[in-house]
């Protein structure tokens, strides 16, 4: 396998050079992501199921990166390329610490019919103190969207995603998997300032493990490999409120997914509530309230014996809350409050902590 470092270096040269060569390409330019700098307190960094065993820190995190935009020149194409780079470290303990890489590949047809194609890819390269999480991910996203009339948008959507993990133990290589998703989207304005929206994704994974099974309250493999058929419908709706300065949106999914192993059905609800204040000019509020809510049946709890191999952190419930007052165009303070409940799945790492966080954001 190729080592990290090299892969990060040859993908930087190509950004670099394509930046170079920028005069000779007209509207190409290079410029710099913003940088934000933050220092949280977390209750609970080890994400512990009993208060007694909670583990208190403070959170460091940096976040920068650089791009190019319009490096293809072709009329009616944005093309994007962009590196960021994510830091955390953990004062108490070093477990916990890690850092991510991602190359973003994008571009973006716009046509005369008012049709707009998107490709996007995403690697991202995840190094973690503890072996057992060093990954690589890539996301492949192909889109659509097409207006039907002047308030009514279709948008089509396909999704390819891998996973493979760097450490080469059995148990740390059963979680690599491919996963293909397609999807469909309608929105429609029911007014100036209120959209409705309707989807439906349907995906399906595959893991490098075997499918489980349950024979007496014990787990025994079967033959072949795990794979998993989800289904999501999504209803929404987004407005916006006293003269566009609070921005409301809600938004339920209706979640079943089946396997050919057993232990990985589960059906339920993923509701989210957010609000966006704009007071003034300069002040952003927002509070996001998420809640999911799983029917797992009687097979996925730890009390068969079963512990779920990679926990669904994108399934946690929870509230947060931001604050972000901009002290002049480039610097922008930052304050918010998470709090979160990993206690919806069928996973033994049940946990709840609470973090808050302050930091500042230099903008470009």
């Amino acid at each position: 396998m190729i080592e990290k470092r090299n892969i990060l270096v040859f993908v930087l040269c190509i950004i670099l050079l394509a930046g170079a060569s920028g005069g000779a390409v007209s509207g190409v330019s290079v410029y710099p992501q913003d940088i934000r700098i933050a220092f949280e307190y977390d209750d609970n960094v080890a994400r512990e199921k009993s208060t007694k065993n909670y583990q208190y820190g403070i959170i460091s995190r940096l976040k920068t990166g650089f791009g190019i935009k319009d490096f293809v020149p072709v009329k009616g194409l944005d093309t994007a390329a962009e590196y960021t780079l994510r830091m955390r470290d953990v004062n108490t303990t070093n477990n916990e610490d890690y850092s991510s890489q991602k190359i973003l590949l994008s571009s973006i047809a716009k046509l005369k019919t008012g049709t707009h194609i998107r490709l996007e890819n995403n690697f991202w390269l995840w190094n973690s103190q503890s072996d057992l999480f060093n990954f690589y991910n890539n996301i492949l996203t192909i889109g659509a969207s097409q207006p039907l009339d002047g308030r009514t948008t279709l948008a089509m959507s396909y999704e390819g995603r891998q996973k493979w993990f760097q450490n080469n133990a059995p148990e740390v290589q059963a979680r690599n998997s491919f996963r293909h998703q397609v999807g469909a989207a309608v929105s429609h304005k029911l007014s100036d300032s209120f959209t409705a929206q309707v989807g439906y994704n349907y995906g399906v994974s595959t893991y490098n493990r075997s499918p489980i099974d349950f024979k007496g309250d014990r787990p025994i493999a079967l033959d072949g490999v795990q794979r998993d058929r989800h289904s999501v419908i999504t209803l929404g709706i987004q407005g916006f409120l006293l003269n566009n300065n609070v921005m409301l949106k809600l938004m339920n999914q209706i979640v079943r997914s089946h396997s050919n192993s057993r232990a990985f059905n589960f059906s339920g609800n993923r509701t989210e509530i957010s609000l966006q204040i704009t007071p003034f000019e300069k002040l952003l509020m927002d509070f996001t309230y998420r809640i999911v809510a799983y029917n797992v049946g009687s097979y996925q709890t730890p009390e068969s014996g079963y512990e779920l191999t990679e926990p669904r952190s994108e399934d946690q419930s929870g509230i947060t809350l931001g604050v972000i007052y901009d002290i002049s165009r480039q610097v922008a303070f930052q304050f918010d409050y998470r709090r979160v409940e990993n206690a919806v799945f069928f996973t033994k790492e049940f946990y709840k902590e609470n973090i808050f966080g302050a930091g500042m954001k230099i903008k470009f």
